[in-house]
């Protein structure tokens, strides 16, 4: 485990589990209370019957995943700030879809794993990070498909990582699928037994950490292979700065593999919802070569119950991290390379001694500049003076990027 407050973190997912349990009890009583009513059917007694049973089974079996995984320690109220944690009756369905249902020759998972192929173009992936892996189906694969392979899947889901870790090392789960709005009867609840159909993984090479894959603590340089799969449209806030992540956790010669729909949280500004040709761009100015890429639309979550889900366009690309990038000024019109992403150098510029300014920040973050500070490093000394832990560091980092917007000649240029 790779997060600063583990207690924390344990704390969260017990007040999830707490959240969780509340959330079926307020279900359970609504129907109890609408099965008083004697016009019912008897065919809808029998379905609001079923509904308690599926989503109480439901429960306990979340329950059963993720219970002895905590630290009875964890079961009091932590002081510290609470990790936030991902709903988790929404994403079970990853767990159906990685390991329970069948193998289809075009299903969910071999398109998946198609499509990361197909931009790999047959390179062995070596040593691999897989940032906000989930259910680790797609990571699991590539496991077996190349064996001289060394990967390390990271994410925060409490469930989706236990019951992964335990199917992965040839434990028995089982998860029920509880349906409350059916077609039919008989699609009200299916109990999936999941497995890990080409046996357990390797554990000398394949190894899981719970971590905050947006900037994971880990020693730069040191992966051949980033995969992100399903990830930069809902994990970072800000993917300019998981870009920079990517390119510090690579090596030179390093490969950023990406996969997903580009479908951003809502509370993402529209500037920052970035289309495949900015994504392109941004990463070319980061120092990435983008290599092959493929775009094509197709099932997602379909449910194998009741036949509902939504059809999704995903993209996945391929892209190089250089062995050396550039002075980060920018081409024509384009904004400073520096200015986007927090990993390159700022500049120094003439009049820089004489500057002032009445805004206290506005004068730090330029007698920080000296030519070798990048925007991260100019952030964490802003973060430190201000002191303010409410406040995070992509939120820090915005506000120094209009500092330097405001102040910065080279920031005049771009329009």
């Amino acid at each position: 485990m790779l997060l600063p407050e583990p207690l924390d973190y344990f704390a969260s997912c017990r007040r999830q589990l707490a959240g969780l349990e509340e959330q079926v009890e307020r279900v359970v009583q609504d129907v109890r209370e609408q099965l008083r009513s004697a016009e019912l059917m008897p065919s809808t007694r029998k379905r609001c019957r079923t509904i308690i049973e599926g989503i109480t089974g439901q429960l306990a079996d979340v329950r059963a995943i993720l219970e002895p995984g905590l630290p009875a320690v964890a079961r009091g109220e932590s002081g510290g700030q609470s990790h936030p944690l991902p709903a988790t009756l929404d994403h079970l369905p990853y767990l159906y879809r990685d390991w329970g249902w069948p193998p289809e020759a075009d299903g969910e998972n071999e398109r998946a794993l198609a499509l990361v192929e197909r931009v790999l173009e047959d390179g062995c992936p070596g040593r691999m990070l897989v940032m906000g892996a989930g259910a680790c189906r797609l990571a699991y694969e590539l496991h077996h498909r190349y064996p001289g392979s060394e990967l390390l899947v990271m994410d925060l889901d409490p469930v989706l990582f236990s019951a992964a870790h335990a199917v992965t090392h040839g434990e028995s789960v089982t998860v029920r699928e509880a349906n409350l709005e059916m077609g039919d009867l008989d699609q009200a609840v299916k109990e999936w037994a999941l497995s890990a159909p080409r046996g357990p993984v390797d554990d000398a090479r394949f190894h899981f950490l719970v971590g905050d894959a947006v900037d994971p603590p880990l020693t730069p340089g040191i992966f051949d292979t980033v995969l992100t799969p399903w990830f930069i449209d809902q994990g970072p806030e800000d993917v300019r700065d998981l870009i920079s992540t990517l390119h510090r956790m690579l090596a030179p010669g390093g490969r950023w593999v990406n996969l997903g729909p580009l479908k951003y949280s809502l509370d993402v500004p529209f500037s920052r919802r970035f289309a495949r040709e900015e994504l392109f761009d941004l990463a070319e100015h980061a120092g990435f070569r983008v290599g092959p890429w493929h775009s094509e639309s197709g099932p997602y979550l379909v449910s194998q119950l009741n036949g509902r889900g939504k059809t999704e366009w995903v993209l996945a690309f391929s892209a190089t991290k250089l062995a050396s990038t550039g002075p980060g000024t920018g081409r024509g019109n384009d904004p400073p390379s520096w200015l986007l992403f927090r990993h390159l150098p700022i500049p120094a510029f003439e009049g820089q001694a004489l500057f002032w300014s009445e805004a206290p920040m506005v004068r730090m973050v330029v007698s920080s500049i000296d030519g070798r500070r990048t925007l991260d490093d100019i952030a964490v000394l802003v973060a430190e003076r201000a002191r303010q832990p409410d406040i995070t560091m992509s939120q820090v980092r915005a506000a120094v990027r209009q500092c330097l917007q405001k102040v910065h000649p080279a920031c005049g240029a771009a329009g």
